[in-house]
């Protein structure tokens, strides 16, 4: 199903872009900085998405997150070659061990909103949404 396709895509791509950024000090503060604003654009996705009583609510969510999330992206390319270590994120620096933890949980919470797009994925709109956000989040910047 074209849905869940571009669904898995978006939630593995943000789970992976989530983890490169929080703010703080320290080594990896620029790190946390950028984590944290992925956290909230996560949170603030998820909260849309749960509020979402039509369709074009979820197109509101989806376009909000896609903007958020346009904005991140060249932070987060620019960190993953400052510190490629943290590409192993089974083991990340102690520093970034709650966001890390964090990211894990709002990524189970994001793949419950995405759950949503089922009730409107033959609108139209939604699958413009939908297909500009995955677009989005496949591109290299």
């Amino acid at each position: 199903m074209k849905v869940w396709k571009g669904a898995l895509v978006f939630v593995l791509a943000v789970g992976l872009a989530g983890f490169f950024g929080c703010k703080g000090g320290g080594k990896y503060g620029d790190a946390k900085a950028v984590m944290n604003d992925t956290l909230k654009a996560m949170e603030n996705f998820i909260n849309g998405m749960d509020k979402a009583g039509d369709s074009q609510a979820v197109v509101k969510a989806l376009n909000a997150f896609s903007a958020d999330m346009k904005e991140l992206k060249p932070k987060l390319k620019e960190l993953e070659k400052k510190y490629p270590e943290l590409k192993d994120q089974e083991n990340p620096p102690e520093e970034l061990k709650e966001q890390t933890k964090m990211m894990e949980e709002m990524s189970g919470k994001l793949m419950g909103a995405m759950m949503k797009l089922f009730q409107y994925a033959e609108d139209p709109e939604v699958q413009k949404a939908q297909e500009a956000m995955n677009k989005l989040m496949m591109e290299d910047n």
